[in-house]
């Protein structure tokens, strides 16, 4: 349907892989493109493969062999905590595999707040998977029936598949950039706030490096294509970009960390609800894990950032992306009607401790 709805509007689909070769064209299978306003790069990224002895060869996995597996293994090890990492392993442990999750840093989802971490580490033990922060792995091996990984300073792991879910990168060098003026050796293309990447040349999505999410590329996509067609547009600005890891309970978050939001020199106050303290949390019961995290810019007296974890965590995360984005006074947050029982009511709830 896709395909069918862009070439009805007269665009051209070709597949293949496609290679730069200037500002204009690209070449795929033999075939030259020449571009008559402008070229567009939203080639996404590439998972990363880790540096472990012994993993090239394997049949180990990553993100696009879990999705198309067919069978659930017996046991699951994951390489990497964040959110692909966690989102997969909560799933397939919840179809059956035993699964284990190594994780280099000292907590999972480790670019999230704190609290978030301690969340999804708590909920994913009490679910029976086993979680292994601080570990680093340093050999991989298969013997043709399983894996295993040996580890820094402790017991290896062993498992029937082996997930690596280790953050992506973008293979400008592949891609062959350097031809438009785009410098290959770095892990993502640097653009302006119109999306531009160099003379007659925009990209768009993953590859850019400001958030691998689709509503990042679909927002960059209505830029670039306003700029292209020399209209009037808003210049790119993700000070309020959301991002949600779809594991349950749900971690949403929009703007800066409070930590971020500390080194940026802000003078801060936060306030944490937590929602099985709430109306809503407290009817919904078991799996009622969460809360509500604000980070306040004293100064400017709006939200600089603000975290929505718990069964809803990302449809709650839109009211607060909302003041994020507009810069509502808290005041103003504090002076709202919020539908009760809702979990939006832990937003009420989170502005009033940030009063007191």
């Amino acid at each position: 349907m896709a395909v069918e709805r862009f070439e009805g509007k007269g665009g051209r689909l070709v597949r293949g892989r496609a290679t730069v070769t200037s500002h204009r064209t690209v070449i795929v299978g033999g075939r030259e493109f020449r571009a008559s306003r402008g070229l567009v790069l939203a080639t996404g990224t590439q998972p990363a493969v880790p540096r472990i002895a012994g993993l090239a060869g394997t049949p180990y996995w990553t993100n696009h062999e879990a999705l198309e597996a067919k069978e659930v293994p017996a046991s699951l090890t994951v390489v990497g905590g964040g959110a692909v990492g966690v989102e997969l392993a909560q799933a397939f442990a919840r179809f059956g595999s035993a699964v284990t999750v190594i994780e280099a840093a000292d907590r999972l989802l480790s670019a999230e707040e704190p609290e978030a971490c301690g969340l999804i580490g708590e909920v994913l033990r009490r679910e029976g998977i086993r979680v292994l922060t601080g570990a680093r792995p340093v050999r991989a091996g298969h013997d043709g029936s399983g894996f295993t990984v040996h580890l820094d300073g402790t017991e290896p792991v062993t498992s029937e598949r082996l997930l690596v879910a280790a953050g992506r990168f973008a293979d400008l060098k592949g891609l062959g950039t350097s031809a438009a003026g785009i410098d290959e050796n770095k892990r993502f293309i640097t653009v302006d706030d119109h999306l531009r990447a160099a003379d007659g040349v925009w990209s768009v999505g993953d590859v850019t490096g400001e958030g691998a999410f689709t509503h990042v590329a679909m927002y960059q996509a209505r830029i670039a294509a306003s700029d292209i067609l020399g209209e009037t547009h808003e210049t790119a600005d993700y000070r309020a970009l959301p991002r949600v890891t779809f594991t349950d309970p749900e971690i949403g978050a929009v703007g800066l960390t409070e930590a971020r939001a500390r080194a940026k020199g802000l003078t801060v106050r936060t306030a944490v609800s937590p929602i099985p303290s709430s109306a809503r949390g407290w009817i919904h019961g078991p799996g009622n894990d969460g809360f509500i995290k604000l980070i306040a810019d004293a100064e400017a007296g709006v939200l600089a950032g603000a975290t929505s974890a718990g069964p809803a965590g990302g449809e709650v995360l839109g009211a607060l992306a909302v003041a994020v984005h507009a810069r509502v006074p808290v005041g103003v947050l504090g002076r709202m009607i919020y539908a009760y029982p809702t979990f939006h009511r832990a937003i009420e709830d989170a502005v009033a401790r940030l009063s007191c």
